[in-house]
């Protein structure tokens, strides 16, 4: 499962999904706390697949970052950008 978390003031939540065939898995709560579950079951595993990445992409552009478990190796839209922009900065070619 992926984990995504936001803390902000006295607000402190996680957020996790993960796919198993056509079901997605879906956790969500207060950090610390065992949280709420959820599994979505879709019609085919394109389908869960595509609503995984547009609920990824709704949390990361409410301020959620990816955390902890799943998210070994994988780096943050932002992330990209910015290593971009160090890149261009530096004077790196770019392709």
């Amino acid at each position: 499962m992926r984990r995504f978390e936001f803390s902000e003031g006295s607000s402190s939540k996680f957020w996790e999904i993960g796919q198993d065939g056509c079901d997605l898995n879906i956790r969500w709560g207060r950090i610390g706390t065992q949280g709420q579950q959820q599994t979505k079951t879709h019609a085919d595993e394109a389908s869960a697949a595509a609503t995984m990445a547009k609920l990824i992409g709704a949390k990361l552009g409410k301020g959620y970052t990816e955390t902890g478990a799943g998210s070994a190796g994988a780096a943050a839209p932002q992330d990209i950008q910015a290593a971009g922009k160090t890149a261009l900065s530096n004077g790196a070619a770019t392709t």
